[in-house]
């Protein structure tokens, strides 16, 4: 990466600039966060994503799995995605919904997309995607991990997937798209990027999260103010000792 441009820095820049003004800082520069796995097919599709976001007014911050960072280093990984502000695994079961405003994942592997489906909270990637997802946090993903018919999977000479792994792909993926998250294709990223976060003036906690924190064992959900809470999500909360915290 360019010493002269790094993600950490222009933060620490726009936070000088808008000084006490939080709230108008979030609107204006919304804080991605980008939870980043391995893929045998390749990576260049991700990274490219993530390079678009990092020209657009967004601030960036990154977490890469184990495996990935068993291939390659921290400095590789910041050449080749633009962004320095790079989190441990190991850290991310103490992080906050509230230090980020949506969720991005441009790789989605296969191995990831099984945890999700079964909500495999044991999983460090799936518990942050769930506790995002229960506070009303938009996320979203690149698909090309988990579609055999992407040019990605020929070039690997795996084109031919049987109708029935291809069936079970696209039904887990329409299972994590009932949990609330986005599909996206690589063209629809900056989109979806500007409509979560025009959406996202006010949460709205409902009875279908409080079920899903239920599922995965959370205890507390943190909600930025303004928010709403049906009167059934409250009457679930407090019947299940869910502590909501704003």
């Amino acid at each position: 990466m360019d010493n002269r441009h790094s993600t950490v820095a222009a933060s620490a820049l726009l936070g000088l600039a808008y000084r006490s003004r939080e709230q108008e800082l979030n609107k204006d520069f919304p804080r991605v966060f980008i939870l980043l796995a391995g893929h045998f097919i390749g990576m260049e599709e991700g990274y490219s994503a993530i390079r678009q976001l990092d020209g657009t007014r967004t601030r960036l911050r990154l977490a890469a799995d184990e495996q990935l960072l068993r291939d390659i280093t921290v400095q590789e990984l910041a050449a080749a995605t633009g962004v320095d502000d790079i989190t441990a695994t190991a850290a991310l079961r103490s992080c906050s919904t509230a230090d980020a405003d949506m969720l991005f994942i441009p790789v989605l592997s296969l191995s990831l997309l099984s945890r999700l489906a079964q909500l495999d909270a044991g999983d460090p990637f799936v518990e942050l995607i769930v506790r995002f997802l229960c506070a009303g946090r938009p996320v979203g993903t690149l698909t090309l991990g988990a579609d055999p018919g992407h040019y990605r999977w020929g070039e690997q000479g795996m084109f031919q997937a049987p109708p029935r792994l291809k069936d079970e792909l696209q039904h887990k993926l329409a299972a994590i798209e009932d949990f609330g998250i986005t599909l996206l294709e690589p063209d629809q990223v900056n989109r979806w990027i500007s409509s979560a976060q025009a959406k996202s003036g006010k949460q709205v906690l409902t009875a279908e999260d409080i079920q899903a924190a239920l599922r995965v064992g959370t205890t507390s959900i943190r909600l930025a103010a303004p928010a709403v809470i049906t009167p059934l999500a409250a009457d679930l909360a407090r019947q299940h000792c869910i502590e909501i915290v704003f």
